[in-house]
């Protein structure tokens, strides 16, 4: 029951930064002339439509398009395949994670043909949906023991 619990959880928690992600689009948007900088020109918030993958990298709308759901459909086997076995929830964590920032930026390329970022940071532009992506790469590489020991798990 624990597991379940728990990933329930990571579900709930990942919708809700996926939710934050699209609204924090939507802003950004209808809201395309808007700025703001905590430390300019280094820190805030900035519009900008990337038709690139990651950090701007040219690639072919199209093929992002059919690869995507390709890796999508990969996540979902892997964490079937965890839940299933009862494996690390670490990993689940870091699956959920990674897919919900993944569907974020993918539902921006069917609709408008580019990913929407809002968030300056140094020299790039990012957005919610990234920083899961890139989080929850972080969690897979580091694995189970350096994520247990931040006690990401619920308490019992």
């Amino acid at each position: 029951m624990k597991f379940k619990n728990h990933l329930l959880v990571y579900i709930l928690v990942s919708g809700f930064l996926f939710t934050i992600d699209q609204f924090l689009k939507y802003f950004a948007r209808t809201n395309p002339d808007w700025t703001y900088y905590l430390w300019h020109p280094w820190l805030g918030w900035e519009y900008f439509t990337n038709t690139g993958i990651a950090f701007s990298l040219p690639f072919p709308n199209g093929l992002v398009i059919i690869l995507t759901p390709l890796i999508i459909l990969g996540l979902i086997i892997w964490m079937i395949k965890l839940v299933r076995n009862k494996k690390s929830i670490s990993y689940l964590l870091s699956l959920i994670i990674i897919l919900a920032g993944a569907l974020s930026n993918y539902i921006d390329r069917i609709f408008f043909n580019a990913t929407i970022d809002y968030l300056r940071v140094l020299t790039g532009i990012i957005n919610l949906a990234d920083v899961m992506i890139a989080g929850g790469v972080v969690m897979l590489i580091f694995g189970n023991k350096k994520i247990e020991n931040f006690k990401l798990c619920l308490p019992k």
